[in-house]
């Protein structure tokens, strides 16, 4: 009688002829030692938690069921999404070889971010990043001049004054914030701004933005 034939990754039961796994679809042609190392790691991993901070996609064991980490936001998605479940990235992405980013020195990166947020990102090869931050900034700082020059020669800002204020703290934020992001990846350390989080903070700031503008300023200016 032979053994049961598992996957070195998720554990599921396998044929004996299958090339890849039913339930996390590893190709299972690799060498013996191969197999071998690759399950002692999917081992490692159901015993250690992942931290919702690690960078990078992954299948995982996680209350029972399998998951696989989106590379790009970091979203735990079940096993039978196609797609990330939050910024629609395909699980084949997991498939891809891992690309390597440009080395940059952490004062340089930051420089760079200083010149325009994202920048410092983007020459680290953090190009979803960047062209967030690039949006944001572009955005929120946009909006900003935009108030300042409809209110030109009116006397102050008036009833714009609660948007300004926010649109300027926005504008703050994203800048100091790529600045140290930048120099942080740089010299290895982990964003304290992750794509997931940017992705909540830029979906929150339009819809604030809109409540204040028809909650406070649409009906101060009719006044």
């Amino acid at each position: 009688m032979m053994p049961d034939r598992r996957c070195p990754t998720c554990g599921a039961l396998v044929a004996a002829d299958a090339e890849w796994c039913g339930q996390c679809f590893t190709p299972l042609r690799a060498a013996e030692p191969e197999a071998t190392a690759a399950a002692t790691a999917a081992a490692t991993r159901r015993d250690r938690p992942s931290s919702s901070g690690s960078l990078g996609g992954a299948i995982q064991i996680e209350d029972g069921r399998t998951v696989w980490t989106c590379p790009a936001c970091e979203t735990r998605n079940p096993i039978e999404a196609g797609v990330c479940t939050t910024c629609g990235t395909p699980f084949a992405r997991l498939l891809e070889e891992p690309s390597e980013h440009p080395q940059l020195d952490p004062q340089t990166a930051a420089v760079w971010s200083m010149v325009f947020p994202g920048l410092g990102h983007w020459k680290l090869g953090r190009r979803g990043d960047a062209i967030a931050r690039f949006a944001m900034f572009g955005w929120s700082f946009g909006a900003l001049l935009v108030l300042l020059v409809s209110r030109f020669g009116k006397g102050g800002l008036g009833p714009t004054m609660p948007l300004f204020l926010l649109f300027l703290g926005a504008s703050v934020a994203i800048y100091v914030l790529s600045v140290i992001d930048a120099y942080r990846i740089a010299a290895g350390e982990q964003p304290l701004v992750g794509s997931r989080a940017l992705l909540w903070t830029s979906a929150g700031l339009i819809v604030l933005s809109v409540l204040i503008a028809t909650f406070v300023t649409l009906p101060a200016a009719r006044r």
